[in-house]
């Protein structure tokens, strides 16, 4: 009984162990057209029971084309804090123009107007066909994804599992977040890994929830130099 008393009063109260693992998944830019994926369902529910009203047909195909849009620009373009403050400005300017100057908001009040007709069958058509894109890339990081395990960085690839080797202790890592509106669709960012003894530099795109990867990667990393000091 004191031994066993003994060994418990030697752990540390209230400090969490380190993971043991982290797995890290590279998506695809695809990953970010999931708010599509989400509003042509919106969209085609909306359809099938109906229109909001009779007077305002087409308005689900509005707001279909303006996500998907922002989706789309989430992948065309880089949103850095800078652009994102111009794009935000560039809204409160139209914003402004249309509140002083009554043309300007009539012809962006005529935009809005315009409708979108669209059935019921191109919405969960469109919904099948992102859901496809979504499952096949959700598949392919099951098959290539790293991992920081057993006090080696490995990189997992391929069917037959492949797999390539770095030794984890003393490796650099640095955390990106270049894109403010992937940050907040999922959180994601940019991982660049220098393992020791290596001039090249593994960056490891698309990361979602990269702050919390990140924290884990440097409780392991951390351990391994306790390990290695002792």
């Amino acid at each position: 009984m004191a031994d066993a008393s003994s060994s418990m009063a030697a752990k540390p109260i209230g400090r969490v162990a380190p993971p043991t693992s982290v797995k890290i998944r590279s998506y695809s830019d695809v990953i970010y057209l999931y708010p599509s994926f989400l509003m042509a369902i919106v969209c085609g529910l909306w359809v099938t029971l109906g229109e909001p009203t009779p007077a305002d047909p087409g308005v689900s195909g509005v707001v279909f084309t303006f996500v998907f849009f922002f989706n789309l620009s989430v992948i065309a373009f880089d949103y850095t804090r800078l652009t994102s403050i111009i794009f935000v400005l560039m809204l409160v300017i139209v914003g402004l123009l249309a509140m002083i100057f009554p043309a300007v908001g009539d012809f962006v009040q005529g935009l809005m107007d315009q409708p979108l007709f669209m059935n019921a069958t191109f919405y969960w058509v469109w919904a099948a066909f992102l859901a496809f894109l979504l499952a096949l890339v959700w598949v392919k990081t099951r098959f290539d994804y790293w991992e920081i395990k057993n006090q080696e960085l490995l990189h997992h690839h391929g069917l037959l599992g492949d797999v390539e080797r770095w030794p984890a202790p003393n490796m650099r890592i640095t955390k990106e977040i270049n894109d403010v509106m992937e940050y907040v669709l999922l959180r994601a960012g940019r991982l660049v890994m220098i393992p020791a003894r290596e001039n090249k530099a593994l960056v490891i795109k698309n990361v979602p929830n990269i702050n919390r990867i990140e924290r884990e990667m440097q409780a392991i990393l951390s351990s391994l130099r306790v390990i290695d000091g002792d």
